[in-house]
């Protein structure tokens, strides 16, 4: 008994259900293989020299959107200081691509993120432009893992750490790429 014969028809619709099913299964086993690679070397961008915020378009700003940010620790939020990102260490009289101008000790600060296209903008960015300021610290370059009270242990070892983006829970932490009006929290726990 042989294979049934199929048209070229039949095996064009085959293949394209197979490859439906397929598509699907990743997407409800997987869904994290959809997720954007993260741009890491944003927190090295630079808006240089400009004295004015509103001057943005004149050097060729393409995206400019604000996500916000509360750190707490042991019930505690930590402050994230006014200016962040701002005429620092390698962008003196300017502004870091993710940057901070008035900070919230009881709520969340809001994160200006500026770009010149679009780019998917980790958060753990916005973590290694603090650090240029005294701020947490991340391990390193390949690891990017949170440090917030910089002893050189991963925060991952002393805390467990819950992210809620938006009041619901995300597993991305230092990748997840923050978006537009984001309500980012994020909640260390001594262990």
């Amino acid at each position: 008994m042989g294979l049934p014969s199929f048209t070229t028809e039949q095996w064009l619709i085959s293949l394209a259900a197979t490859a439906t099913v397929a598509f699907f299964a990743v997407a409800v086993l997987q869904p994290s293989v959809f997720d954007a690679e993260p741009d890491w070397d944003v927190s090295d961008g630079c808006i240089g020299g400009q004295t004015s915020h509103t001057q943005g378009e004149d050097i060729g700003i393409k995206e400019h959107y604000h996500p916000n940010l509360k750190v707490i620790v042991d019930g505690q939020q930590i402050p994230i200081e006014p200016n962040t990102g701002i005429d620092q260490a390698g962008c003196r009289e300017g502004m870091r691509w993710v940057h901070v101008h008035d900070a919230s000790n009881s709520g969340f600060t809001k994160l200006h993120i500026e770009t010149p296209k679009k780019m998917n903008v980790p958060l753990g960015a916005f973590f290694e432009i603090w650090d240029r300021e005294g701020g947490p610290k991340l391990m390193g370059p390949d690891d990017r893992k949170f440090d917030i009270d910089r002893n050189g242990v991963s925060d991952w070892e002393e805390f467990d750490i819950t992210l809620n983006v938006n009041d619901e829970p995300n597993d991305r932490f230092e990748e997840y790429i923050m978006l537009e009006g984001d309500r980012i929290e994020l909640i260390l726990v001594s262990k």
